[in-house]
């Protein structure tokens, strides 16, 4: 059903103050609730997904799509815990509707003030809200009130026993009225008969209306805003809301089409479906500024998985080239290489369509920075890989490419769906100078860290000549060259940019302190090495050091909360960070104290 590049997933939405493709808000909603953009029981992508929950609502409420990650949720939703650890609707919903003011005051606490167990309480009970909202919004065009009596299916020019929509019978309450207003020209009996009809019509369709627009805003089912309007778009149960005579034309032509377009969905009529699908959004853009091909464009990107087989890639291209260490193939490790450049296309096909689609440079939310300085990060090392062909180049882009997609992917919730920028970052010219200098400057940094690994894993192996060392930490001193370039300029830029936007260079904000802190560190080892009171081994362990300060720069400071770069704020990180730099310090302290006797002296 979904062969077509003009079929529903192109439908444009707006979603977080966007218009976009409805195949990324569905991307975004199975992201949420399910971790995941595709469904395997059965196997569906996003759109497939919606699409069949929108059309066949009350099958969807028993599908195992919430994801639940511990066993404390299920306790207290009294469900068991089982594997795999997916649930419905419908057992959910038992759980919080047993339990409905503890989750709605969960819901109004303080953020700061919840446990990890609460966090997690707070966002199903959101989902669970946005989902039945969702599959609630094409209710109004079910055929669910039935029109029995021949004079009105007469002049509603439908037939006897037909069923109709409560979108139908809203377009149509003049033709019902002239129908009340015949009833005195008829015989006592047929009048009575007629009027107890349009009785049953009218509290059917109330009835749905109250049941579907009901004062609970958790279930109100005004998610899928697909009806263009004046000022905001509406879903289609806020324009049945409002006053007949404030509906359009237009929006009335496109609720018909929506209406048989899930009709023949339900029906399995793909052609009739590809028709309709394009007189819709014909109809949508003919009056406004959407860009269609630009729709199908991040369709197309959805579609594409560009960082999945760039990863994949990667990961083949580390495998190849220990393959060639092993037999010392000098062909196997050119495959290797030829694979590391495959996936750096990949990598930034992705990038680019992002930058296309967004209109501005793809350095604006964690996940789409992560997914940079990867790119960055490989970049550097294939030019590396080009200077001394031996295949450190290929092992260094290797790992920081597949480590910083694995990061990305645990953000992609939150960007992968390319929301709205906040004001103080809706600048292209400034996204562009110190957000991106600055962020190659995070992928130098990152790779000059890696660089200092890799020198101690060498030298501990202790299987390398010392002209080999020498010309290793040569390496790694232009690397961190590279860096504190990019990063000094970078800090320079954003203070530019701080300048024109707070009136202020400089203000001592928790992210300005540790950009200045990754440029001191950068410059301290720059001056010790030159001065000559550290070894290459010693720059080493200070490259693996920086790796912290890196780490706390781009993810720690989020964690405090305060400062003027709200819109980096995260709080899910702290045990993976802390981890994260335990690890980093065992390294470098134990490894360095392993081997600093077995180097060549200053």
């Amino acid at each position: 059903l979904f062969g077509s590049s003009n079929h529903f997933e192109n439908f444009p939405i707006q979603d977080t103050g966007r218009i976009k493709p409805i195949d990324t808000y569905a991307e975004k909603i199975l992201l949420s609730i399910h971790e995941s953009r595709s469904v395997k029981d059965p196997q569906s992508n996003a759109i497939e997904w919606l699409l069949e929950s929108l059309a066949y609502p009350h099958e969807s409420y028993k599908k195992n799509i919430f994801k639940i990650k511990s066993k404390e949720v299920t306790s207290t939703l009294g469900l068991e815990w089982r594997d795999p650890h997916y649930y419905s609707y419908s057992e959910i919903s038992g759980g919080i509707n047993q339990s409905i003011e503890y989750f709605v005051n969960l819901y109004l606490m303080e953020e700061d003030q919840k446990t990890a167990i609460e966090k997690q309480l707070t966002n199903l009970f959101i989902n669970i809200g946005t989902f039945k909202s969702i599959t609630n919004s094409f209710t109004c065009l079910d055929p669910s009130i039935e029109v029995n009596h021949p004079f009105i299916a007469n002049n509603l020019h439908i037939d006897v026993g037909s069923s109709i929509s409560y979108a139908f019978y809203s377009f149509n309450i003049d033709a019902l009225q002239n129908t009340a207003n015949q009833i005195k020209d008829r015989s006592n009996k047929d009048i009575i008969s007629l009027a107890e009809s349009l009785q049953v019509i009218v509290a059917q369709a109330n009835e749905l209306k109250k049941n579907k627009l009901r004062a609970d805003p958790f279930y109100k089912n005004f998610n899928l805003k697909i009806i263009p309007s004046e000022s905001t778009w509406i879903s289609p149960w806020e324009l049945l809301d409002k006053k007949p005579s404030d509906i359009t034309d237009n929006q009335k032509e496109l609720m018909i089409i929506l209406e048989a377009y899930i009709r023949n969905y339900k029906q399995g009529n793909v052609s009739e479906m590809e028709i309709l699908a394009i007189s819709y959004i014909n109809k949508v853009t003919e009056n406004s500024e959407i860009d269609i091909n630009m729709m199908k464009r991040e369709t197309a990107y959805n579609r594409s998985d560009s960082f999945l087989y760039s990863i994949t890639l990667y990961l083949i291209s580390f495998l190849l080239l220990g393959i060639s260490w092993l037999s010392h193939s000098n062909l196997i490790k050119k495959i290797a290489f030829f694979c590391l450049i495959i996936g750096l296309g990949y990598h930034g096909y992705g990038l680019i369509n992002r930058m296309i689609i967004m209109q501005r440079p793809p350095v604006s939310t964690l996940y789409e920075s992560i997914l940079f300085v990867g790119f960055i990060g490989v970049l550097f090392s294939t030019i590396f890989e080009q200077f001394r062909r031996d295949g450190v180049g290929i092992f260094l882009a290797t790992i920081i490419g597949v480590v910083l997609h694995f990061v990305a992917f645990g953000y992609e919730d939150d960007g992968e769906t390319m929301g709205v920028l906040v004001a103080v970052l809706n600048s292209n010219f400034w996204l562009a100078t110190h957000v991106t200098t600055i962020t190659i400057g995070y992928g130098a940094t990152a790779l000059a860290s890696l660089m200092g690994h890799f020198y101690f894993i060498i030298t501990l192996l202790n299987n390398s000549s010392r002209s080999y060392l020498k010309e290793l930490g040569n390496n790694m001193a232009t690397l961190n060259l590279v860096a504190l370039f990019f990063m000094l300029f970078g800090t320079i830029l954003g203070g530019i940019w701080a300048d024109q936007s707070w009136g202020r260079f400089w203000g001592w904000d928790p992210k300005e302190n540790a950009a200045l802190l990754i440029v001191m560190w950068q410059l301290l080892m720059v001056h010790l090495r030159i001065s000559g009171w550290v070894r290459p081994l010693e720059f080493a362990f200070g490259m693996i050091i920086s790796n912290i300060f890196l780490a706390f720069g781009w993810f720690g400071v989020n964690l405090l909360g305060v400062g003027l770069h709200s819109y980096g704020f995260t709080n899910s990180i702290a045990s993976n960070l802390a981890l994260f730099i335990l690890f980093e310090l065992w390294f470098a302290i134990g490894i360095y104290f392993l081997i600093r006797d077995t180097t060549e002296p200053r």
